[in-house]
């Protein structure tokens, strides 16, 4: 593989462990629902909320509780708006604190040691997302120029004039460019449309969806991602 881009949320971290630490103050106590299951549902409801807010139809400070909302009103729990800004301000702390894995520490400098050409493509706002890159550290393995997120290119995935964008700025050829990411309806649906060949790094092990889109591979550990990429 020569071109690899990336996902950031839940391909190069884990998102769902500040959702865990947040969840256990607030609301382990009133469900016994798999907390796992709690956070890919509130993944669904994050992207729903995201291209709410950039329709106009929700404004941008009710994005995160709408999504807590949703989330655990699914679960028979009603939660006020105070209790959502709270679930957010608890979150929000906690990834301040976010890292890279091992794994995947491991998978970038064997990728930086190979010469591949590696970028990165995340929606988002530059304020949260850029917050996110920093804290990561993600600047000793992608050049500030090869890192890309949605709001400041003014196209989110699955838009294929996000992938286009990238393709553009670091003149990519899509035959020979390949996209990692975790979330099937975004990250391998936008991809495959503009032409790359994608990895569904599905570490969640969620069921493939209907339809006509598939990934070129699913690969659901760490392991197996380094050996598809670097071998």
């Amino acid at each position: 593989m020569k071109n690899v881009i990336f996902d950031v949320d839940d391909t190069l971290y884990d998102l769902m462990e500040a959702f865990d630490k947040v969840h256990k103050e607030f609301f382990e106590d009133k469900t016994k629902e798999d907390c796992e299951e709690l956070f890919k549902r509130s993944r669904i409801y994050s992207d729903e909320a995201f291209y709410m807010a950039r329709e106009g139809k929700i404004s941008h400070d009710d994005e995160f509780a709408y999504r807590i909302q949703k989330t655990y009103k699914d679960s028979g729990i009603e939660v006020s708006k105070e209790e959502a800004k709270q679930f957010e301000e608890r979150y929000r702390y906690h990834q301040k604190h976010i890292h890279v894995p091992d794994g995947i520490k491991a998978l970038l400098s064997e990728c930086k040691k190979q010469g591949k050409t590696m970028g990165l493509l995340t929606n988002g706002t530059v304020r949260h997302q850029g917050k996110k890159l920093k804290t990561l550290g993600l600047s000793q393995w992608f050049d500030k120029d090869e890192m890309f997120i949605s709001d400041a290119i003014g196209y989110t995935k699955p838009n294929i004039k996000a992938f286009q964008i990238v393709q553009d700025k670091m003149n990519l050829i899509p035959e020979e460019t390949w996209f990692v990411g975790d979330t099937f309806e975004v990250d391998i649906v936008g991809a495959k449309k503009a032409g790359w060949h994608v990895i569904w790094f599905n570490h969640r092990k969620r069921p493939m969806p209907e339809g006509d889109i598939r990934p070129d591979l699913e690969v659901r550990t760490v392991e197996e991602l380094m050996d598809v990429i670097t071998k």
